[in-house]
């Protein structure tokens, strides 16, 4: 039974922290659901609010959206995944008939076969053996030697770097890929550029998707059954594996066993070699037949259980579309190879039989003319499961893919890449060549560049006698004016023009980075473009080098127009090629190019790569990001490892305000901001973990940093080594940092004790903050003012404070204590009011916001301010106070001693009857300057009385903020002309969280 939408989206909601859950509610979802049923619905009624208010397919768009603003891409992934199952499984399940029907088709085709096999017999009126025919059974002797020989020849692969000798399993390393059945001819010309810069993402959400078993299902459309299908995609996308994959597949019985008898496996390389024969379509077969004699015969006489694989029709040397007045009709007649393949392609010869092609899809527009009603099947590359299914395979140890997969994910620009089969193996090949040397797999993807870097040094040979140095130059060259002229495909022409034969670049065929392309018959392309922008970033360092030898050609623009560029509104097709100049800068990488490429880095460029980033900072030096626009200069900057470069370039920066997702967004502004020793407030969000070395280094920087005095750190997954060696840098003298944030973490008992400790901390802010042990005690001696100098206190949001909040309260040197949305007890509220009668109280501003006060912890707060003369800013919103308890209030405010200056009674529920015993003492209060009196229930009645009050009184009140649903217009035009006419400033807007608005808590002097 299908999982309905209601269940798919309480599922994916149950990932949402009840902080999320908030967000999605009362931010976004509030739009489109009225807040009042939104208000207090946990995951079970939100998910049933989107269903029965909107319908399931807008709930579910509507959840994803949201889920997208808020960052939350990981959930966005699986839920897009989860909705493409879901549609393939509804799909499915519609075509299946169901119980009763589905028995009762079965005994309908199973009586018409009889019937039919009878009324042969009787109308022939022969003998049984006169009616058969040629006819192969599925398990004939010769069909099965057939199918072993084709399991002994596929079953075994060889990978690109593997041993001479060595093989393994095709099924061990064989993994799914995305097959999208729709035609894309219009976007060939940009296929590369496509499957770089955009896989996946929109193309997810397309249909019809299929598989292997579906290849030759009928159109859903005209329901025709098609006898020819095209698999088509871009280089290294995995198109002859996946024929390989049918091949074999049919071999082993799992696949097209009744629907062919036999499968033909033709690649066009073997072709090419066979220009000039002239053979027959019999002899092709005989030649795969493992026996002395195939039975020809046999098996033409069921054409129509026949399939042919064409494979690589891009990569053909010679003609198809010249024979079309010379094809041939008859297996048996001898033909030239091209005439063979065109009849077959045509479907002169053997029209009954099914083909199935491989092409690259700029070669389509030669093929197209010549296939009749042809079926075209996109392979689309690597889903992000299937990508990680394929690091397991490939590391042959699930723990170690996992680790690998995890590290590639975070890195936004290669995981891209990885959709491509071919990229994937190269990124999984450089990291195991560095897990094989015991270097660790993250160095592999230290960098971007170290990784191609990594991958073309094992690949060259430097006295291999076919690498010249003269024909990379060439490359490079050719490279360089591909990116300007946004070129992909290059004649020989263009090779010759930068002194390259074709015999020239075979070294680099060879090695896989350049190829030939199918289009015609004498183009070549760089196997993908991120290979071509790299050889277009080693032109500059080549045509600029360490022997001054400067670039001739003027026809391509030089480093400084390139960056300016870069800068400018086009700036995509530049963009990784700005990236590995940047990377060229590291040492190890720059090492790397003079001993294989023998070129190296001019100052010229160095320094112009310098004065391009201080100019790209100079206008952020309070460098505020978020995920969508963080700059790409912060990954150059990670790119050179260069820490005295990175600190030259960095030396506008004051502050740094950063939300990530990527990891490799977070490693770079880590990297970034530990080499910035002017920074003076750090503000760092990443709902992820990075390696625990990344933070010792970084927690390092905040010790010996002199001029940092704030730190913020948000939702981030550290683990224990991680959070106490922040707090062991802390205590140390040198630390001068003077407040300290922590959002979404977790810290012990031990943990809290070296935070309230710090030697020069004033301000702690824990919100939201799990404390893992259920024993916080803090001693003491802890929180004596020679030991803990904090002056303020926010905890909020947190959990398992239990009745160890107490501890707080006896902080000797604390002004502001901020407790927001943390539930209270009597006996903590009863510690509290002990530390308010103390003559030498210094708590200046509280907030208790949210807390669940009852009854008698309102009676204890209001009769100890009584007593206390310190206290000057207090806010108990979102607490119901009844009218009892507000009238002590109000015999606080009329008291002398009471020095309260700001009082926030937003959303306390008050009554008419409670604004009554209010406002005498407002007028009365001699210190009292701001009252937030939002969302309560006054009405029409209360805001009459409220008005005539005011403008009759005299009072010290400066600001008062009024906010209600029912109210009149007519009162909303009162308070408007009674603001005219009185000192007091009165607002009227709507409640928000506007806790730091109203008690600066970030101020030196919160008043």
């Amino acid at each position: 039974m299908s999982e309905t939408v209601r269940a798919r989206l309480l599922r994916h909601l149950e990932h949402l922290t009840s902080e999320e859950l908030e967000k999605f509610k009362l931010v976004y979802l509030v739009d489109h659901i009225p807040r009042g049923r939104l208000e207090g619905a946990n995951h079970v009624q939100v998910a049933d609010l989107l269903v029965i208010s909107l319908g399931e397919q807008e709930a579910w768009e509507l959840a994803l959206s949201i889920w997208e603003k808020m960052g939350q891409m990981e959930l966005c992934e699986r839920a897009r995944k989860d909705k493409l199952i879901w549609s393939n499984k509804i799909m499915t399940e519609k075509r299946k008939p169901k119980g009763k029907m589905s028995r009762f088709l079965a005994f309908v085709d199973k009586l018409n076969k009889m019937l039919s096999d009878q009324f042969h017999i009787h109308e022939e009126n022969e003998d049984f053996e006169s009616l058969q025919v040629p006819v192969l059974s599925n398990s004939t002797d010769e069909r099965n030697k057939y199918q072993e020989r084709m399991k002994k020849k596929f079953q075994l692969m060889k990978d690109r770097n593997s041993r001479p000798g060595e093989h393994e399993l095709f099924h061990h390393r064989f993994t799914e890929l995305l097959l999208l059945q729709e035609f894309h001819y219009k976007e060939q010309k940009h296929q590369l550029i496509i499957h770089r810069r955009k896989h996946t993402k929109d193309t997810l959400e397309q249909e019809p998707f299929t598989d292997l078993s579906g290849l030759f299902d009928p159109d859903r459309k005209t329901g025709i059954q098609p006898h020819t299908v095209v698999l088509q995609g871009a280089a290294g996308i995995g198109k002859s594996t996946l024929v390989i994959k049918v091949m074999l597949d049919w071999a082993e019985g799992k696949l097209y066993e009744k629907m062919f008898n036999y499968i033909f496996y033709l690649t066009c390389r073997e072709l090419n070699s066979l220009r000039d024969k002239v053979i027959s379509l019999a002899d092709f077969i005989a030649n795969e037949w493992p026996g002395p004699q195939a039975p020809i015969a046999e098996i033409m006489s069921q054409p129509e259980k026949l399939l042919f694989i064409i494979d690589g029709l891009d990569e053909l040397k010679f003609p198809c579309n010249e024979h079309r007045y010379d094809l041939c009709k008859d297996w048996k007649e001898q033909k030239p190879v091209p005439i063979l393949l065109s009849s077959l392609l045509r479907k002169t010869l053997l029209p009954e039989a099914y083909l199935l092609l491989t092409t690259k899809l700029t070669a389509l527009g030669k093929f197209s003319p010549l296939l009749e009603n042809a079926s075209h099947v996109e392979i689309l590359g690597f889903s992000v499961e299937h990508r990680k299914e394929y690091f397991c395979k490939f590391f042959r140890d699930e723990n170690l893919g996992k680790e690998a997969f995890n590290l590639v994910e975070g890195n936004a620009t290669l995981f891209t890449m990885c959709s491509i089969p071919l990229m994937n193996w190269i990124v999984c090949t450089c990291m195991k060549q560095q897990e094989e040397r015991g270097r660790g797999l993250i160095q592999a993807l230290k960098t971007t560049t170290s990784l191609y870097m990594s991958y073309l040094s094992n690949l060259i040979i430097c006295d291999d006698k076919k690498f010249i140095s003269q024909h990379l130059r060439g490359l490079c060259h050719l490279a360089a004016e591909g990116i300007w002229g946004k070129k992909l495909l290059f004649e020989e022409e263009d090779l010759r023009r930068h002194d390259l034969e074709a015999a020239d670049v075979s070294a680099f065929l060879d090695m896989s980075i350049f190829q030939k392309d199918g289009d015609c018959e004498n183009c070549y392309s760089f196997i993908h473009l991120s290979f071509q922008e790299f050889f277009a970033a080693l032109f500059y360092v080549m045509s600029t080098d360490k022997e001054g030898v400067k670039n001739p050609d003027s026809s391509i623009p030089d480093v400084k127009i390139l960056l300016e560029q870069y800068s400018g509104n086009d700036a995509n097709f530049v963009v990784l090629v700005v990236r590995f100049l940047f990377g060229f800068l590291n040492a190890e990488t720059a090492r790397e190019l003079e001993r294989k490429f023998g070129c190296s880095m001019s100052p010229e460029i160095k320094s112009q790569l310098l004065l391009w980033i201080k100019g790209e900072t100079k206008s952020h030096k309070k460098s505020q990001f978020s995920n969508s626009n963080l700059p790409e200069w912060y990954s150059y900057l990670y790119e050179t490892q260069d820490a005295e470069f990175v600190t030259q370039a960095l030396v506008n920066i004051k502050e740094f305000k950063i939300k990530v997702y990527q990891q490799s967004d977070a490693l770079s502004a880590l990297f970034c901001i530990k080499h910035c020793p002017g920074v003076q407030r750090i503000f760092f969000s990443y709902p992820c973990g990075v390696p625990a070395y990344v933070w010792q280094d970084f927690f390092s920087a905040v010790n010996s940093n002199h001029y940092l005095k704030e730190l913020k750190l948000s939702w981030i997954e550290f683990d224990n080594s991680s959070i106490e060696n922040l707090c062991v840098k802390l205590r140390n003298p040198n630390c001068t940092l003077e407040k300290l944030t922590l959002e979404g973490l977790k810290i012990t008992d031990l943990d809290c004790q070296c935070l309230f400790s710090a030697l020069n901390m004033k301000s702690l802010y824990l919100h939201g903050i799990s404390f893992v042990e259920g024993d916080l005690n803090l001693p003491y001696e802890t929180l004596k003012k020679e030991n803990c100098q904090l002056q303020t206190l926010r905890i909020t949001h947190s959990q398992r404070l239990g009745g160890y909040v107490k501890n707080f309260f006896s902080i000797e040197n604390l002004q502001n204590l901020d407790m927001s949305f943390t539930w209270l007890e009597e006996r903590e509220i009863e510690v509290l009011c002990k530390v308010f009668t103390k003559h030498d109280c210094k708590l200046q501003a509280l907030s208790l916001e949210f807390c669940v006060l009852s009854s008698i912890c309102f009676q204890n707060l209001f009769h100890a301010l009584n007593f206390n003369k310190s206290l000057k800013n207090l806010d108990i919103s979102q607490n119901f106070i009844k009218e009892a308890e507000l009238k002590h209030l109000c015999k606080v405010l009329e008291n002398s001693n009471c020095k309260l200056e700001k009082l926030r009674l937003a959303n306390c529920k008050l009554t008419i009857a409670c604004l009554k015993n209010l406002l005498p003492a407002i007028c009365s209060s001699e210190t009292l300057k701001f009252l937030d009196l939002r969302h309560n229930f006054f009405g029409d009645e209360g805001m009459n009385m409220l008005c005539k009050t005011l403008e009759k009184q005299n009072y010290k009140l400066q600001t008062l903020r009024l906010w209600e649903f029912d109210i009149s217009k007519e009162s909303e035009r009162a308070l408007t002309s009674l603001n005219s006419r009185i000192s007091c400033h009165i607002t009227w807007e709507q409640y928000e969280d506007i806790n730091t608005k109203f008690f600066d808590w970030d101020a030196e002097d919160i008043l």
